[in-house]
């Protein structure tokens, strides 16, 4: 008998075949846009189409996010080659760290919101980002563009939404699995002399775990206008999210301990992730007698409220019994927590101008400044965690521990350059420089001690990548057929640690970034298809690794890791109304020279593979629609298997992972059902590092019905 969870996937799979088939009788009125004729705004000022990039941009429209029913990082990006995006984590079940290059470290990324570095300074917000009213999302592998006043080693993900008097105007009702529900709206307040736009959100997010949850409220104002010969515009945007979180698994053994339920939780009762962030924006652009000139100006606050618990490791426990049964409730207590509050402050400041010369060469020069200031206060305490599955008590039940505070203060100051030289109408060459100077000052405070710290560095880092176009017949079945190489080197300061503890670890040297890429881009079929295939080559330096300085653990500067492999994306358009896309990707990830300890012991990692670094990752997706009648989306991951320990011990099986669509798309409103995982795989997808060899597991099956009408 067959399973209901292969049935319904069976039953989907003939929708959306059926759906095909009926759409083959609907004619095409125009020839399509490849997804490589877009004009992207992430690589350069001055923006150009994907495919005349000497790198790997992907564009994906609000459209296309609509069409698959998104409804967060993971599933936004479920279709990008070389990406997966591990949902929840440390920061909560609105947190997400995206995987890319075989790398999972989220300061590596650089997340832009309507051109600001989203929390720059210190770590991506991820938790806050909102998806509704998206026009786009853009994706940069590698080394971040030199014009954003940070720097990035996996690659850049460009959030746009709708500019000042334009939206998607829409307004959406949704009610799912658990009792989640949400709503969400955005409208057009004038399209005039001023232009001004609305969007806002809000809902609850509920899990198998009914402990587990997320209320949020977020809105965005933008206002336009042409003022003094140039464009202004203005952002007001406020988020307020209550998270309660969930709970890692621990490993035991070989595998993630059986005694520790999926869904049970181990945070104290009143355990929260409660985040208030604001953020103001303003820019201005002119075209004066030398050309294009911007200046933009942004400050962002964000306020964060959290208590926190994770079982302790087992065996560090002195009793027997507690080293046998997680959930022991022997002396000493098995649970660690804290309670913190943490303030950032975030302020960036750029100006640039663009000269064209002639019809063949774009250049850009710039200046700007990404200041950050933080300031956290932490206590930490122990408790027990009931052996029988049920909450634990209120964190004041608790025995403080410890109690300390931090401040630190960040400055990324440089100057920079980006030159576009189309030498031939087949040759084209994108470089870019900048001089770089990094500031920190770092206070940290316990009752025992108060240690300060300074750290400055100045230096030059830059990219430069040629583009060939080997073909171009708009008649032939291959429209263009470009080949791309490039080269980038760039640095950043090591990660902060934001945990409750260790915040006196030393000052690091910047960690630093050596890349390769080349690659082939295609399309074809008067723009139905669309190709995409590189390889790359990546070499860090300057890894934290683990030491021990008289007799005390700390960490240093040396460890070394490696990266390469090749990635394929194809997409084609069956029909009007019916798209595949489909892509593989193979990925290395590896330990060069990386002496650390464990457990108190040297270990050299040379040649194993980073934790959670899949080889392989695949994904293949259809979408259905049109402007009036059925629609439907079908997307399929595979992720191949991985090590959940930086010995390769512990190796974790491949998975697959299922979305899907389905609806009716009226005049007015439409309808659909909405199911995300419905493979309801259960398996380790993130490292907690609060709670010790611990691993978070992706969410169960949901299920959302919703219905939107135009506005």
């Amino acid at each position: 008998m067959a399973s209901p969870i292969r049935s319904t996937h069976t039953k989907l799979s003939f929708i959306a075949l059926g759906l095909a088939i009926s759409g083959e009788i609907h004619a095409e009125t125009s020839p399509p846009e490849s997804t490589l004729d877009t004009v992207q705004v992430t690589a350069t000022r001055f923006g150009e189409q994907v495919q005349e990039l000497p790198n790997s941009v992907e564009v994906i429209s609000g459209d296309t996010l609509r069409a698959r029913s998104v409804n967060d990082l993971r599933t936004a990006l479920a279709l990008v080659g070389g990406v997966s995006v591990a949902s929840g984590g440390d920061d909560g079940p609105a947190g997400a760290v995206p995987g890319l290059l075989g790398l999972r470290e989220i300061d590596d990324f650089l997340l832009v919101v309507d051109g600001v570095p989203a929390g720059g300074a210190f770590l991506p917000q991820f938790s806050t980002l909102d998806l509704h009213d998206v026009e786009r999302i853009e994706i940069q592998r590698g080394t971040a563009p030199v014009f954003y006043g940070t720097t990035a080693f996996a690659g850049t993900i460009n959030i746009v939404h709708y500019a000042a008097g334009s939206a998607e105007r829409i307004a959406t009702a949704a009610y799912g699995s658990f009792g989640s529900l949400g709503v969400s709206g955005s409208a057009v307040i004038s399209d005039g002399t001023i232009k001004q736009s609305v969007s806002a959100d809000g809902g609850r997010d509920r899990y198998r775990d009914a402990v587990q949850g997320v209320d949020h409220g977020h809105l965005l104002y933008r206002l336009g206008t042409d003022i003094a010969g140039g464009a202004f515009r203005t952002d007001f945007d406020v988020t307020i999210q209550h998270q309660r979180p969930g709970s890692p698994r621990p490993l035991e053994g070989n595998s993630l301990s059986p005694d520790v339920p999926a869904d049970s939780n181990q945070n104290p009762s009143d355990a929260k992730i409660d985040t208030n962030r604001f953020k103001l924006a303003t820019s201005f652009d002119k075209t004066v007698s030398l050309g294009t000139w911007g200046t933009s100006l942004s400050w962002t606050q964000t306020h964060l409220q959290q208590v926190r618990g994770f079982l302790v490791d087992p065996t560090a426990s002195d009793s027997t019994d507690a080293a046998s049964l997680p959930f022991d409730t022997a002396s000493p207590p098995n649970g660690s927590g804290f309670h913190q509050q943490r303030d950032l402050s975030d302020a960036f400041f750029d100006t640039h101008l663009t000269h064209r010369f002639g019809k063949s060469v774009f250049l850009t020069i710039g200046a700007n400044e990404l200041f950050g200031l933080a300031h956290q206060s932490s206590t930490v305490f122990t408790y027990q965690i009931p052996t029988d599955g049920s909450r634990p008590g209120a964190s004041s039940d608790g025995s403080i521990e410890s109690a300390s505070t931090f401040s630190d203060q960040r400055s990324f100051a440089g100057i920079y350059t980006q030159a576009r030289w189309n030498i031939t109408p087949q040759l084209g060459v994108l470089a870019g420089l900048r001089l770089n100077h990094t500031d920190e000052r770092r206070t940290s405070s316990d009752p025992d001690d108060t240690l300060e710290q300074h750290g400055s560095s100045t230096r030059l880092n830059g990219s430069l990548g040629i583009n060939w176009r080997l073909w171009q017949d708009a008649d032939a079945d291959f429209d263009d057929v470009v080949a791309y190489a490039g080269y980038g080197n760039t640095f950043q300061p090591p990660q902060i640690d934001f945990g409750p503890e260790d915040q006196g670890a030393p000052l690091l040297r910047p960690e630093t970034e050596r890349s390769f890429e080349a690659g082939v881009k295609a399309d074809g079929f008067d723009g139905r298809l669309s190709i995409d295939l590189s390889g790359f080559y990546v070499d860090f330096g300057n890894q934290a690794v683990a030491i021990d300085l008289n007799g005390t653990p700390s960490l240093a500067s040396g460890g070394k890791q490696r990266f390469q492999g090749a990635e394929l994306e194809v997409s084609y358009k069956l029909t009007p109304k019916l798209t595949v896309s489909t892509n593989y990707s193979y990925n290395d990830a590896r330990y060069r020279n990386f002496q650390t300890q464990i457990d108190g012991s040297e270990v050299q990692l040379e040649g194993r593979r980073l934790v959670l670094s899949p080889r392989g990752l695949a994904a293949i997706g259809l979408i259905y629609g049109a402007a009036i009648g059925p629609k439907a989306s079908l997307t399929g991951n595979f992720v191949g298997d991985r090590y959940l320990d930086s010995q390769n011990t512990i190796r974790a099986q491949a998975y697959a992972t299922l979305d899907g669509a389905i609806g009716w798309q009226f005049r007015r409103f439409a309808l659909s059902l909405d199911g995300y995982n419905l493979s309801n795989r259960r398996d380790p997808v993130l490292q907690s590092e609060l709670g010790d060899s611990q691993f978070y597991i992706l969410q169960s099956r949901r299920l959302f019905l919703r219905i939107s009408t135009s506005i």
